[in-house]
């Protein structure tokens, strides 16, 4: 059967998505006189007690509103997740509440606020206190990545909205394309992609976060002055680290997906980087998909990549580990090839990071596995082992998973993506694949799952250390 190309079946389903609020301009705070508002989207159809996601909407920290809600957070409702749109005090907005700032903690504080505020309300509107998510988009990727190191940090809590016996801790949070460390966004840029942004002027939307703003002052002034001991120099320098995510990164952070398109002249995809290498040294748990072909702004894949990861963190019956990443400290990669934080080995699609296997699904039957990063329109195996192995080389990536074998698809790519089952094409789910394939699936066991793809650019790892195809990382799955 004809596969939908994957965007096409993904605005079906989005266009079919509630987008007027259940409940609008609920009040969560008043800022002398002024109300901080938040729209709150109920699931249509689905149980509650709902987990709910906080969108946190972009705009340079200056602009940007809760209303319309975009596509990919709107997704989130056709699964039983409820989103809260909500309002943060803007930089341009200085006097508007009076006696309250508009600079930075300022951004942070509210969000926390409305977080405590849902938590307090859970029981009147039907949302599970106990999983609560975030999820924002350019300045709000920010916020949601600042919201999710920064649980427990007393001196960015706040107390907007009152609420103060409830936490304001979310369970995971996923950030697109959001600032990391404010002070490296202009030397982070590289060309190619080239910048169409700039930070360090003191009329830049980062100096206006932090209010050094000022002629003579701005991002890159301060960057000068970082250990000069002078007033206004180290105020500033810890209001700037305070407000990077990467500043408060432990162990104990919540699941986070970050994705970042490879083209992005807005924000630069080092910050992102940044950022994942800091978690993984950390041990923190992350997603990184850096999106190949993109700029500011996802969509297609991506966005169903974000769905399925709230479904998995929320409700997934199957437990989810990735594996066999093809980094340079564990992969087997044979040109030194290495690939990003939980990638395959590298492919050779410009900026590649090497192809990512990610899996999520409410339900086992539902379970979904989906691979980005792949040439365009590549051919793919997707493959299922009873085993893992040592990684082998294979091709121009490497193979690790073994035992039992079983040939679950074979699926074209489109835009560099395939996923299965996929509803458009009427597929069976995994696990009904592998029992019509002989290998049934028993309760409780693990199966792994790699994606073997044609990567048919012979001069990228030439024989005879590679070949023309390769692999994406592993994904072993424990079915209930």
């Amino acid at each position: 059967m004809p596969r939908a190309p994957l965007a096409a079946v993904l605005l079906a389903a989005l266009a079919a998505a509630q987008s007027t609020p259940t409940y609008p301009n609920l009040v969560y705070a008043n800022l002398g006189g002024e109300p901080l508002e938040l729209d709150l989207y109920l699931p249509p159809n689905a149980p509650a007690p709902f987990p709910t996601v906080v969108w946190i909407h972009g705009g340079s920290w200056s602009g940007g509103a809760r209303f319309p809600l975009p596509d990919e957070a709107a997704q989130l409702l056709g699964h039983g997740i409820a989103v809260a749109s909500v309002d943060y005090r803007l930089t341009r907005d200085d006097g508007l509440y009076p006696g309250f700032l508009v600079t930075f903690p300022a951004q942070i504080h509210d969000v926390k606020g409305a977080v405590r505020w849902l938590r307090a309300n859970a029981t009147q509107y039907g949302l599970d206190a106990n999983r609560i998510g975030a999820f924002g988009r350019s300045a709000g990727g920010h916020l949601a990545a600042l919201l999710a190191t920064s649980g427990g940090v007393s001196s960015l809590e706040g107390s907007v909205g009152g609420n103060l016996g409830f936490s304001s801790v979310v369970q995971c949070a996923a950030d697109w394309f959001g600032p990391t460390e404010l002070l490296q966004l202009d030397p982070d840029f590289t060309d190619p992609p080239g910048q169409q942004a700039y930070y360090d002027p003191p009329g830049s939307a980062a100096s206006h976060l932090i209010g050094f703003d000022q002629p003579g002052q701005g991002l890159g002034v301060l960057r000068e002055h970082a250990s000069d001991p002078n007033a206004p120099y180290p105020y500033y320098l810890a209001l700037a680290r305070a407000a990077n995510p990467i500043t408060w990164i432990d162990a104990g952070d919540p699941p986070l997906f970050v994705a970042h398109g490879a083209d992005d002249t807005t924000v630069p995809m080092r910050q992102s980087e940044r950022f994942i290498e800091a978690l993984t040294v950390a041990n923190a748990p992350v997603t990184w998909d850096r999106a190949l072909g993109y700029g500011h702004g996802l969509d297609g894949a991506h966005a169903l990549a974000v769905d399925l990861f709230f479904r998995q963190r929320f409700f997934g019956a199957c437990t989810v580990e990735s594996a066999c990443a093809g980094s340079a400290s564990t992969g087997v990669c044979p040109c030194a090839n290495f690939g990003g934080v939980g990638h395959g080995c590298a492919n050779s699609v410009a900026w590649s990071d090497g192809a990512l296997l990610t899996a999520g699904g409410a339900e086992a039957s539902s379970l979904t596995l989906l691979a980005l990063g792949l040439p365009s329109t590549t051919g793919c195996i997707v493959m299922q082992g009873s085993s893992t192995v040592a990684p082998s080389l294979w091709g121009d990536g490497q193979r690790c998973i073994g035992g039992v074998l079983v040939r679950i698809a074979y699926v074209q790519a489109a835009a560099g993506s395939v996923r299965f089952p996929d509803p458009a094409a009427g597929d069976p789910s995994i696990q009904d694949r592998s029992a019509q394939r002989g290998a049934p699936i028993p309760p409780g066991a693990t199966r792994h799952y790699q994606v073997y793809y044609r990567n048919s650019a012979a001069a990228f790892c030439p024989a005879p250390l590679g070949g023309t195809f390769n692999a994406t990382n592993a994904v072993s799955v424990v079915w209930p």
